[in-house]
């Protein structure tokens, strides 16, 4: 995977991305309040985003867990967390466009992950020039 070709800098580099954003992503969904509406659908715009990012970050961190699980997690997560944050917080209700939101951020870090990939392993066959 990805972090094998990296130093132990930018492990701890991507490992404190992820965190601050997951922690980033916890607030964000168990606040009070809803955030302010900076333009029409921007909360779904800012599920979007946070369900790419948080992991996507997550899947570099946590590269030696099996690809299957690790995304069957996340695309549980994605609507899990959003009837959870129904549920816990009184001010806040379960949105369905939300959870699409969320589980479309998880699909396109899919996609995101396989093309880095894709792109490191054609490096990587580069470098290692012709065999045979």
């Amino acid at each position: 995977m990805v972090l094998s070709i990296y130093g132990k800098k930018i492990q701890y580099v991507i490992w404190l991305i992820f965190i601050c954003s997951l922690v980033a992503l916890a607030y964000g969904l168990f606040r009070q309040l809803p955030p302010e509406r900076i333009f029409e659908n921007s909360d779904k715009v800012g599920h979007f985003l946070a369900f790419l990012v948080v992991p996507f970050t997550g899947r570099l961190a946590l590269h030696q867990l099996k690809s299957m699980i690790y995304w069957s997690i996340w695309l549980i997560l994605a609507i899990a967390l959003e009837y959870l944050q129904g549920e816990f917080r009184p001010q806040r209700h379960f949105s369905i466009a939300d959870a699409y939101a969320n589980a479309l951020g998880v699909i396109t870090a899919i996609g995101c992950s396989a093309l880095l990939n894709q792109h490191i392993e054609k490096n990587r066959a580069k470098q290692q020039g012709p065999t045979g």
